[in-house]
């Protein structure tokens, strides 16, 4: 609103629906943004307590620091760690913001050190710090190193004359023996309660009521319940603010500082916010209240409140106004007074529960119930209904089963309509889901539908599916689906509470009773098609689409029914079922036309949303699908297992035990393929076990869960060669596959069943191989369908299983063929699994067919694939399996890694001698990516940068340093530090002249080219006179040479000063290896930068001479020209004219007439023909000007004699020719 002042009254906006609504927001909000952070100003922004951050907030937050328009802003933000958890919407909108590339720094508060309050202490009164030893120990005893409350200790001492400053000698004195009496406690309120005793009696009293409003407080509602005006409120307050116990949050302020400014004050409209210093001062002012007052004084505050808030603001200061009444709740006997309380607590919880905060909601409806009378179902229904039905809810949200139940069966018992039921039946519903009573919740949703008039056969059939597709079908005939979006709303309410059933009971169908769940889906649909749109037939189209592309095999209409139902959320902006139907859409629909790892952000969008809207259920099976894309499409395993244990964390949280259980199948699955079970090929470990759950799932009828397990111990059993046993379960995941239609899931389960079944081919009887060849075609007949509508997914999958058909089959050229497709057609579309399977796969073959060669090509990328993909138990897989094969890989690890013999040299130093084996490394993926950014890296400063980076992640530095040979010098090229991420690079500081390394060290390991690792470069060693050691005291210390070719070209110095020994050998084996790469590519991209160097003064040479200079392409187009060619040609940015267009394109004519000069005469074209020209009869014909040329032009030849291209020289001649 205070813009308006400076821009004027703007024009009403056009009314959007949905995120059309919020995106223009987003990008107005962008731009205002951009106006104010610029270059000569640039903007900081602070945000305190994320952590109640909403979605809203977070997405615009994400927004404008992850657009590459918005520059020079700086976004602080602060949060109470203790509130948050790995998977709360902040921290991953934080990951989110990071993989945008923005810059994330994080800064944790903890309390001052003794040494720091030490040095504090020491220099507050200006003395040396062992004379503060005594003090500050005293200090230290009775605040825990609080900043705050050591602040305010030494305050008081100061009040107090307790520490003074004497005159007479110069310097502060303190009287330690009183100090310690007041050190004994350690009860910071108590202590601050003191303080605040000091203040005038009006103060304390203000303090007193403005401690029960809360931490923050404004002065408009601290003088109601002050009974005084405002300026009477502020003079009170004003001591407090003198003594900065409490702190404004504005300037308005001041309009109360005087009595002058009374009269403003009286009038002003203006909030005047105010907040305690801190959390423990507020508690001190409340700690002044005699305990037998402070219920009085909360109903009086509260009463005052709602008395002065009319019916308007009511709403937005409810928490305000309830939270005092409800203090003072026993004193409340006016029958009246209860029941508006009750009220005003119902409004309460339903917005505690808007907000997420669900046991605070239980809290308010709680509190609704008790203050009604037993006669309220008779006296006051509506609102003794609305409470149980919101506190039923509440205590579902909260994971309050028991609380749940007993309140869901009072309102069964009590309510006097269906209708009035329908809600709490809802809650159950739920409730059995969370709890994994899948088969209960579709039974007791039926008898609700039933006495809403909607029925379903007790034992659907196929017949019954596809007759009520039929009618479906027909029902849409002549309509697109993307027309639906304009029907009219559903306004019946019984319609509108069956639908609402049917929804809930969707998911537990698909999993309990398949042939159940399309029957409720085409009704859904044919009620909204009958008596229009509700935001719950998004759902229903959704759940279509999903019949649609995975059991019909519509997959276009199918497609578009999911866009329709995104589309038809985004209408209603509907938040409520944005995690439902993002999820079904996501996982059941959309990888069936577009890239599986398109579904990944939607997901986690779901999450989120259904996090705030309470929707926990859709919530965890979208970051369960989000986990389970992720291991499927080849995603690094290592990042995977960390995000399947976060999420999996945030899912038991919410108690969602179906969900979980499904999660937790394919956790232990990434957890095989990391190396962290004894045999990867059964379920059994930290996570799961496959011997005591699937009997579980098997008794529950989790089909899903069974399928799940089967297809996990396939895949797991043919991956380490256990074909037997992968044809076990291959067999009985055939039997649930086709109950999970639509599922990501689905054609990777007929995929490796194939693989499988060719696998075991050339071992079975004659008559099974015939039954082999028929399964396959028709597995491959679905591939090859799929890959039609999404090749990017199934094509690759399709290809390597023709590929190992034909092998079987003997036709080796055609699986050659197949094989090279599958596996570049896996790394196109970042299948990094089945790119490593696709060559492991033609190494055997090429083997089989006698072609080591080959073969071993094929095998040393798998290994590679596999190693880059985190699959160390596969990793390991291959070197016990093809260690022959492999050799010239582990011997060249064996040369570049350092291992695990250390001999001992000089004192207190290790040097390090090479062995090793590359599969015992920490991890081996996280070498790869390390090394290929090294690699990725050509210019010098960004190449420094990322190595400062990597090594300092890899080694587990605090503290680094990269310092480079220049001419026999050694100077510091580069420095970083671990908890800032920050790299200064291109400094070339002399290390003689650097306080930050220890230069004998560096100078030793210059000399010798030998690795020193100091365990604890505090104690005494051979460097211990070094004056950086002694200054900075390091605990762990590690110096090694970067060697290039035999030369060393550098030195990188590593430190961490929280713990010694903190450089263990297999930190060394990673640091050995990224060093290697370091060495090339320092030497690459200093040949880059001298290559730049010469490039761009040859570039400043030809800029600066005064005759026009061009170098043409073979096809005629101009590659360079310099400044004066530019004048002469008259053009500012390069044509892309090509040889036949040259003379028009330049305007080129004969001299003296209006003929263009022909093309094939041209010298620049005769000179790409090979000869060497010079003319003088060509002019430029410009439209203010005509220019005579002399134009010499040569041919440039390569290595072979071949014209690669042609340069010309020309100058003007004008003032010649006329002379």
């Amino acid at each position: 609103p205070e813009l308006e002042l400076l821009i004027g009254k703007q024009p009403t906006v056009p009314e959007l629906e949905g995120n059309a609504a919020q995106n223009r927001f987003n990008l107005l909000f962008e731009k205002f943004i951009r106006v104010f952070a610029t270059k000569e100003h640039p903007l900081v922004i602070f945000l305190d307590d994320l952590q109640w951050a909403d979605s809203a907030s977070l997405k615009l937050m994400q927004l404008l620091m992850s657009s590459g328009d918005t520059r020079h802003l700086l976004l602080l933000g602060a949060y109470r760690d203790n509130e948050v958890f790995p998977a709360h919407p902040l921290l991953l909108t934080l990951d989110e913001i990071r993989q945008a590339q923005a810059t994330v720094n994080q800064i944790t508060l903890a309390p001052l050190t003794q040494s720091s309050l030490n040095r504090l202490i020491a220099d507050t009164l200006s003395c040396p710090p062992d004379r503060a030893v005594p003090l500050t120990n005293l200090v230290f005893t009775k605040t825990k190193g609080n900043p705050f409350f050591s602040n305010q200790f030494l305050k008081s001492l100061h009040e107090e004359g307790l520490i003074f400053f004497d005159f007479s000698r110069g310097y502060w004195q303190c009287d330690i023996a009183r100090v310690r009496t007041l050190a004994v406690s350690d009860d910071v309120v108590e202590f601050m309660a003191t303080k605040l005793q000091k203040l005038p009696p009006n103060t304390q009293e203000v303090l007193k009521l403005s401690a029960c409003i809360g931490n923050q407080f404004d002065l408009a509602t601290l003088s109601i319940v002050h009974e005084k005006s405002l300026a009477e409120t502020a003079a009170d307050l004003w001591r407090a603010l003198q003594e900065g116990l409490v702190v404004p949050i504005s300037e308005f302020y001041k309009f109360f500082q005087d009595a002058e400014s009374v009269e403003v004050g009286q009038t002003s409209e203006f909030s005047v916010p105010y907040r305690f210093l801190h959390d423990r001062v507020q508690q001190a002012a409340y700690f002044l209240i005699p305990e037998s007052q402070k219920q009085a004084t909360h109903l009086k505050i509260g009463r005052l409140l709602l008395s002065n808030t009319t019916e308007e603001e009511r709403e937005e200061k409810i928490f305000d106004i309830v939270n005092q009444l409800n203090i003072g709740v026993e004193l409340i006997t006016n029958p009246t007074e209860r029941e508006e309380l009750a009220q005003l607590n119902l409004i309460a919880g339903r917005k505690a529960k808007g907000s997420t905060a669900y046991a605070a909601a239980l809290r308010y409806l709680t509190v609704g119930m008790d203050f009604l009378a037993a006669s309220s179902w008779q006296q006051q229904y509506e609102l003794i209904l609305a409470l149980h039905e919101e506190a039923a809810e509440s205590a579902f949200l909260s994971g309050d089963f028991e609380q749940m139940e007993r309140l869901a069966d009072i309102v069964l018992e009590r309510a006097s309509t269906l209708l009035d039921k329908v809600k709490v039946y809802e809650v159950k519903l739920k409730a059995y889901q969370s709890q994994n009573k899948l088969l209960e919740a579709v039974k007791m949703a039926l008898e609700i539908l039933k006495l809403l008039g909607v029925k379903f056969p007790q034992k659907p059939n196929q017949f019954d599916f596809w007759l009520s597709l039929k009618r479906t079908k027909l029902a849409l005939a002549g309509k697109n689906p993307s027309d639906l979006i304009e029907l009219p709303p559903m306004t019946n309410p019984i319609n509108c509470s069956a639908m609402r059933i049917m929804s809930s009971i969707a998911a537990p169908a698909y999993i309990t009773a398949p042939q159940l769940m399309p029957l409720i889906v085409f009704q859904q649909v044919n009620l909204s098609l009958k008596h229009g749109n509700v935001p719950l037939s998004a759902f229903a189209y959704a759940w279509y689409a999903t019949i649609l592309c995975g059991i019909v095999g519509d997959i276009e209409n199918g497609y578009s029914f999911g866009q329709l139902a995104i589309s038809l959320v985004e209408r209603f902006n509907a938040k409520e079922i944005k995690a439902g139907t993002f999820h079904v859409v996501n996982t059941l629909t959309r990888h069936w036309k577009e890239h599986a790892k398109e579904t990944l952000n939607p997901l986690l969008e779901a999450y989120s949303a259904g996090l705030e809207t309470g929707d926990i259920e859709y919530a965890a099976y979208a970051i369960h699908v989000k986990c389970k894309h992720s291991y499927l499409i080849g995603k690094e395993l290592g990042e995977v297992e960390k995000d399947m244990a976060t999420y999996g964390n945030a899912i038991s949280q919410i108690k969602q035990e179906t969900v979980l259980n499904y999660h937790q199948i394919f956790q232990q699955t990434v957890l095989n393929l990391r190396g962290h079970t004894e045999n990867p090929y059964y379920l059994i470990g930290e996570i799961y076990n496959e011997q005591t759950r699937l009997p579980l799932h098997q008794q529950a009828n989790d089909t899903t869960a069974i399928g799940y397990v089967h297809f996990s111990k396939m895949k797991l059993c043919y991956l380490f060669g256990q074909y037997d046993q992968a044809l076990e379960n291959a067999d009985i995941t055939e039997k649930y596959i086709d109950k999970l239609p639509g599922l990501l899931f689905t054609p990777f389960g007929y995929f490796y069943d194939s693989l499988v079944r060719l696998a075991v081919y050339s071992s079975a009887p004659k008559y099974e191989r015939e039954r082999i060849f028929l399964k396959v075609k028709a597995n491959q007949k679905k591939l090859k369908k799929w890959a039609v509508h999404a090749p990017m997914n199934f094509l690759h999958k399709f290809y390597l299983v023709e590929a190992e058909r034909h092998r079987v089959m003997g036709q080796n050229v055609e699986a050659m063929n197949y094989y090279e497709k599958a596996i570049s057609g896996a790394k196109e579309q970042e299948y990094l699994n089945e790119e490593a399977l696709g060559n492991e796969l033609a190494a055997k073959f090429y083997l089989a067919w006698g072609k080591q060669t080959i073969a071993q090509t094929y095998l040393t990328n798998a290994y590679y694939c596999y190693a880059r993909w985190g699959a160390k138990a596969k990793v390991e897989d291959l070197e016990q399996r093809y260690s022959q094969l492999l050799a010239p890989i582990l011997t060249q690890q064996t040369k570049t890694t350092s291992g695990e013999t250390l001999t001992q040299g000089i004192a207190g130093t290790i040097a390090v001698t090479p062995t090793g084996n590359l599969s015992g490394l920490l991890d081996f993926a996280t070498i790869i990516k390390g090394s290929q950014a090294l690699s990725g890296e050509i210019q010098l400063d960004k190449l420094l940068s990322t190595l400062m980076q990597v090594v300092i992640e890899n080694a587990g530095a605090e503290k680094g340093a990269l310092i480079l040979d220049k001419a026999g010098k050694l100077v510091i090229e580069a420095t970083g530090i671990s908890d800032t991420k920050e790299t200064r690079v291109l400094q070339s500081i002399p290390i003689e002249q650097s306080q930050e390394i220890p230069v004998t060290l560096i100078n030793y390991v210059y000399r010798t080219s030998q690795t020193l690792v100091l365990d604890d470069a505090s104690t005494e060693n051979t460097f211990s006179a070094d004056p950086y050691i002694i200054t900075a005291q390091p605990k762990s210390v590690l110096c090694t040479p970067i060697v290039n070719q035999g030369k060393l070209i550098g030195i990188l110095y590593l430190e961490n000063n929280l713990t010694t020994k903190a450089f263990t050998p297999d930190r060394l084996k990673v640091l050995n290896i990224l060093s290697g790469q370091a060495a090339i590519s320092i030497t690459n991209a200093q040949l880059y930068a001298e290559v730049k160097e010469n490039q761009s003064q040859l570039t400043q040479f030809l800029s600066a001479m005064p005759v026009g200079v061009s170098v043409h392409e073979p096809t005629g187009q101009i590659y360079y020209a310099n400044q004066t060619a530019q004048q002469l040609l008259g053009i500012n940015v390069l044509p892309e004219a090509k040889t036949e267009q040259l003379s028009q394109a330049y305007r080129v004519y004969r001299a003296g007439t209006q003929e263009l000069y022909p093309t094939e005469q041209l010298p620049i074209v005769r000179s790409l023909s090979g000869e060497r020209v010079k003319v003088d009869d060509i002019e430029l014909h410009q439209p203010d000007k005509i220019i005579s040329l002399e134009v010499s032009t040569t041919p440039i030849l390569d290595e072979t004699g071949k014209i690669v291209y042609a340069i010309a020289a020309f100058q003007d001649i004008t003032q010649r020719k006329k002379a």
